[in-house]
C-alpha cells in the first residue's frame, strides 16, 4: 500500500510540475508574439514613413525649381540676349544647382546662356527644346551631351541632369525656349541629410532613388546606380530577399508631386537588414522568452519537490493561472502557514511581474516610433492616430500648419547642430501651448503642426491665437557664442470631425502658402474660418 502512495505522489508531481511548466510557456509565447508583431508593424511604419519623408523632399525641390523657370519666363529681360546673359548668370549665381541655364530662338539656336557657353550651338533636337515648344517640360534624370566637356567636373564622374524648360512666347508667336539643367548633385546631397538624420543605423541602411520610366537607381550604393532596381516596388513597407540573399526590411513611397508639379515619378527606397531592423524585436523576444523558461523551470522544480504534501493549494494556484491567462484574476491566492507553496506564490507572481515589465517595455518602444526622435512631440504616424480618434467626437478643431522663416539660414550659418537645437527650442514652445486639446506636431524639417479646439472662438480670436504663437517662436533663441531667432507663417483651416482630416490639413497648407506669398511672418485664414 506504501509503494503505490509513493507511485501515485511521483505521478502527481510530474503532473503538476509539466502543467506549471506549459502554462508558463504558453503564457511568455503569447506575450512574446504579441509584442513582437506590434514592434515589428511600428518599426516597418517608422521606415515607411522615412521614405515618405525623403520623396516629398524631391517633389518640393523640383517644383520650387520649376516655381522659379516659370517666374523667369515672363521677364522682358529674356527679349534681349545681353540682358538675358546678365540675369541668367545672376540667377546661377544664386541658385548653384542650375548648371546651365540657356534661351533659345525659334529655331533652337541658343543665343544667350550663362558664362557664354554653348551659345551660337544648336540644341534644336534636345528634348529640352522639342519638348517645351507648345508648354513646359521637365525630364527625367540624364547624362550630360552637349555639356560633357564644358561645364567643371571636379569628381571626374559623369555629369548628370534634370531637364526643365518652358517656351517663350510674345504676342502669341512662339520666340523660343528658356532651357536649364539642373545638377543631379542636389539630389546626392539630399540622400546624405537624410542618412545624417538617422545616426547609429545609417551605416546599415540604402537609400535609393528610382525612375519611374524604367525601374533604374538614379542614386543609391554604387554597384546598383544606372540599373533596375532588383526588387518589386510595392508601396509601403514590407520584408524581401534582394539579389544578394540579403532579407531586408524595405520601405517604398512613390511621388505624387508637388501643387502643379506633376512629378516624373520618383520612387524612394529604403532598406535595412532584418537583423538590424528588427533588433529591438529580437531582443524583447530573447529577454521575453529567457524569463519565461527560467521562471517555469524555478516553479516546475518547486513543484516536482512539493507536490505529494501541496497537492491542493498547487490545484489552486494552477486554476488561478488559467484565470490570469484569460484575464479574470490578477493575483495569486496567498499561502500561509507553509513555507514552500509562499516561495511558489511569491515564485509566479513574480514572473507576472516580470512579463508585465516586458509588456511595458513595448509601450516604451510604441512611444517611441509615434514621437519624433529629436524634438519629442508626436509625429505623422501619432497624429493620423489622433485624427482618427477624434473623428469619435462631435468638436470642431483649428488646424494651424506651421513653417520656420529663416530656418535654412541658421543651418547654413551656424551648422546643422544648431538647427537642431533651434527646433528643439520651438518644440518646447509649442508644447506650451495652452489651449483646449492643443496636440502639437513635428511633420518633417522645419515644417510643424497644432491641432486645437475651436470652442466657438472667433476669426479674430484665431488670428491673434496665431499672432500669439508666431511672437512666441519669433523670440530669440540661445545658443553657443550668443543668440539666433527665426520667423514662422502659419496657415489655418477648420476640421469638422464628421468630414475628413487630410482635406482640412491640405487647405492648411494652402493658406501657409499665401502667408509665405505675402510677406511671410504672418497667419492666413482659410474661407472655412472666415465668417
Amino acid at each position: 500500500m506504501k509503494s503505490f502512495s509513493m507511485r501515485l505522489g511521483l505521478i502527481l508531481a510530474l503532473s503538476i510540475a509539466t502543467l506549471v511548466f506549459l502554462l508558463t510557456i504558453t503564457l511568455t509565447y503569447m506575450t512574446s508574439q504579441r509584442s513582437a508583431a506590434s514592434l515589428e508593424a511600428e518599426i516597418g511604419e517608422r521606415l515607411s514613413m522615412t521614405s515618405h519623408q525623403l520623396v516629398d523632399k524631391l517633389d518640393f525641390y523640383m517644383w520650387s525649381r520649376y516655381q522659379e523657370v516659370q517666374l523667369l519666363q515672363g521677364l522682358d529681360a529674356l527679349n534681349d540676349p545681353a540682358s538675358s546673359r546678365a540675369l541668367l548668370d545672376q540667377v546661377q549665381t544664386n541658385i548653384p544647382a542650375f548648371s546651365w541655364m540657356g534661351v533659345t530662338d525659334a529655331s533652337g539656336n541658343v543665343v544667350a546662356s550663362t558664362n557664354g557657353i554653348l551659345e551660337g550651338a544648336s540644341i534644336k533636337e534636345r528634348p529640352v527644346f522639342l519638348e517645351a515648344q507648345n508648354e513646359p517640360f521637365i525630364g527625367d534624370v540624364h547624362e550630360a551631351v552637349l555639356l560633357a566637356e564644358l561645364l567643371p567636373n571636379p569628381s571626374g564622374e559623369p555629369l548628370q541632369f534634370v531637364d526643365i524648360s518652358v517656351p517663350l512666347v510674345r504676342d502669341g508667336a512662339f520666340q523660343g525656349v528658356l532651357a536649364t539643367h539642373l545638377s543631379w548633385e542636389w539630389g546626392k546631397e539630399v540622400l546624405r541629410h537624410f542618412n545624417r538624420t538617422l545616426h547609429h543605423q545609417s551605416d546599415y541602411t540604402d537609400l535609393f532613388v528610382v525612375s519611374g520610366r524604367d525601374n533604374t537607381v538614379l542614386l543609391g550604393p554604387d554597384h546598383l546606380i544606372g540599373k533596375p532596381l532588383p526588387t518589386s516596388l510595392k508601396e509601403g513597407w514590407h520584408v524581401d530577399t534582394w539579389q544578394d540573399g540579403t532579407s531586408y526590411l524595405t520601405g517604398v513611397a512613390t511621388g505624387e508631386g508637388y501643387e502643379e508639379y506633376a512629378g516624373l515619378g520618383w520612387s524612394v527606397v529604403v532598406r535595412q537588414p532584418t537583423e538590424v531592423a528588427f533588433a529591438p524585436v529580437i531582443e524583447l523576444e530573447n529577454k521575453i522568452l529567457w524569463i519565461g523558461l527560467i521562471a517555469s523551470l524555478v516553479t516546475s522544480t518547486l513543484g516536482w519537490f512539493l507536490a505529494s504534501i501541496v497537492t491542493r493549494p498547487l490545484q489552486r494556484i494552477t486554476e488561478t493561472a488559467a484565470l490570469m491567462k484569460q484575464g479574470k484574476a490578477k493575483t495569486f491566492p496567498h499561502q500561509s502557514g507553509i513555507h514552500e507553496i509562499e516561495s511558489l506564490a511569491f515564485a509566479l507572481e513574480s514572473l507576472v511581474t516580470s512579463l508585465t515589465e516586458s509588456e511595458t517595455e513595448r509601450v516604451h518602444y510604441e512611444s517611441l516610433a509615434n514621437h519624433d526622435v529629436l524634438t519629442g512631440l508626436a509625429n505623422r504616424t501619432a497624429l493620423r492616430h489622433y485624427l482618427n480618434e477624434a473623428q469619435e467626437t462631435s468638436n470642431e478643431f483649428v488646424c494651424f500648419y506651421i513653417d520656420l522663416d529663416g530656418f535654412k539660414a541658421v543651418n547654413d550659418t551656424y551648422g546643422h547642430a544648431t538647427g537642431d537645437v533651434v527646433l528643439i527650442e520651438i518644440a518646447e514652445r509649442l508644447k506650451r501651448v495652452t489651449l483646449d486639446g492643443a496636440y502639437p506636431v513635428r511633420l518633417s524639417g522645419d515644417e510643424f503642426f497644432l491641432l486645437f479646439k475651436r470652442n466657438g472662438q472667433s476669426e479674430q480670436s484665431i488670428t491673434q491665437i496665431g499672432q500669439d504663437i508666431i511672437a512666441s517662436l519669433s523670440e530669440p533663441i540661445t545658443i553657443d557664442g550668443g543668440a539666433t531667432s527665426v520667423g514662422a507663417s502659419i496657415g489655418a483651416s477648420l476640421w469638422q470631425t464628421e468630414t475628413v482630416p487630410h482635406a482640412a490639413i491640405e487647405r492648411a497648407d494652402q493658406a501657409l502658402y499665401r502667408s509665405k506669398a505675402n510677406g511671410k511672418h504672418q497667419i492666413t485664414l482659410d474661407e472655412t474660418l472666415i465668417a
